[in-house]
């Protein structure tokens, strides 16, 4: 008999919404603490490559996504001055034939509706202006700044870079983001605007992830939300408030900062009316991701933040929820938290650090300044992986994402398969402990 527990997870943005999903299919009670007043996600597109698409169509969700989604043929990474392709990683149907799954693009309000929704439906509780003003670790407690206190059996910090949960957890270090020397800008431009253009109409006929590449400079667009709108990030020299996603960014500076890029993604920002400016930030490794009591656990951002050059840092935290899903799916006592814990970190920890650290390489990758360098970066980018490349030979590639070797680890990846392997190895050690403890009796 599976026992049922009382989790809180703090926090109701993507990863904390896909925890709450894997808890509740678990069978446990589960509430969501969101400080905000309302579900909402600023910003505009957000990648969902086949190690997420997995999962969510193991939670019966993919269907739902697909009517939300665009679906892009290629990553086109581009030179920045003239829009000349110098490198591709194929998509549609390259994902699905290779990994069993497809490479997605969603508005992030899209995804955050959709996780909600099916939150609901599951009868998980989501309470909204429930803003932390602290963690107990030794209560398992949470307390609001409107004096209400949570307790359970389990707490889950998906609060973020900033995480409240985070200072309970490693209590005895002060945990600071590290800035990265850029800042992000975020825009859209309507379809509208966009056809009206015949220099950049072509460009919503693109169903593809266009990155435009340069020094200390890069622009990632591609069609979204079925084609209604253009989406643009933008990553140059500057900061902003850390953790703070809408910082209004100024036009003038936006458009200097690309000067000198192709012609044609120039014209795109001329239709920029709005955009919103933060900064770039990742963690240092941290010590732990579990508590000292045992029962509380980091996830997503709140342990392993990371630079968005992999387009992974919401696809980690759904790999951790997922994980702690399958955990917890067959637990009969709350003395296994800690040692359920323990194992979820022990899963987690090497692939959320390594895919951290290949985000913050990929700054370096993109943004090398005009050289000698650069031209050997471009010509090794040419290379394509083929289906025989990604069985047979190892070829190394600067664009990560076409990597002989990194690319099917990477896209390759089932969390929920990798957690009931080492749970049913758990739990069968525990049985073969058991029968010779008997045996000698």
């Amino acid at each position: 008999m599976v026992k049922t527990l009382s989790v809180i997870v703090v926090g109701g943005g993507l990863g904390g919404l896909a925890t709450a999903i894997a808890l509740k299919r678990a069978g446990h009670k589960v509430t969501v603490l969101e400080g905000a007043k309302q579900l909402s996600e600023v910003g505009a597109g957000i990648q969902v490559p086949p190690n997420t698409s997995r999962i969510l169509d193991a939670w019966g969700l993919l269907e739902k996504f697909k009517t939300k989604v665009v679906w892009p043929g290629n990553i086109n990474m581009r030179r920045y001055s003239t829009g000349e392709i110098i490198g591709t990683t194929p998509l549609k149907p390259k994902m699905i034939e290779r990994y069993g799954y497809p490479y997605l693009l969603i508005h992030r309000a899209d995804y955050l509706q959709l996780l909600y929704d099916a939150s609901l439906k599951l009868g998980i509780e989501v309470v909204l202006d429930a803003r932390v003003e602290s963690v107990d670790d030794k209560a398992i407690a949470v307390r609001l700044a409107n004096g209400a206190v949570y307790t359970g059996d389990l707490i889950i910090g998906a609060d973020g870079i900033h995480s409240n949960v985070r200072a309970a957890v490693i209590p005895d270090e002060t945990i600071l983001p590290k800035k990265s020397t850029n800042c992000a800008y975020r825009a859209t431009v309507p379809v509208d605007i966009m056809r009206s253009d015949p220099e950049i109409s072509h460009l919503m006929d693109d169903l593809n992830s266009n990155c435009w590449i340069g020094y200390r400079r890069h622009i990632m667009a591609y069609p979204m939300r079925g084609g209604e709108l253009y989406n643009l990030v933008m990553s140059h020299p500057g900061e902003a408030a850390v953790g703070k996603w809408n910082e209004p960014g100024n036009l003038d500076e936006m458009k200097y900062h690309y000067r000198n890029f192709d012609p044609v993604i120039q014209k795109v920002l001329t239709h920029v009316t709005g955009c919103l400016k933060w900064t770039l930030a990742d963690l240092p490794v941290l010590s732990r991701w579990v508590s000292p009591s045992g029962r509380m656990a980091l996830i997503g951002d709140a342990a392993h933040a990371m630079l968005p050059y992999l387009a992974q840092g919401a696809a980690q935290a759904i790999e951790d929820g997922a994980t702690l899903g399958v955990l917890f799916s067959r637990i009969e006592s709350v003395d296994e938290i800690p040692g359920l814990l323990a194992l979820y970190e022990k899963i987690r920890r090497p692939r959320a650090e390594k895919i951290q650290k290949g985000a913050l390489d990929n700054g370096d990758i993109w943004h090398m300044p005009d050289g000698d360098d650069q031209i050997a970066r471009d010509k090794a980018m040419k290379i394509v992986v083929s289906d025989d490349t990604v069985q047979k030979v190892h070829v190394k590639n600067p664009n990560q994402w076409s990597d002989g070797d990194f690319q099917p680890w990477l896209f390759g990846h089932d969390a929920i398969s990798v957690a009931k392997k080492v749970l049913s190895e758990k739990l069968t050690g525990y049985k073969s402990k058991n029968l010779e403890e008997r045996a000698s009796l």
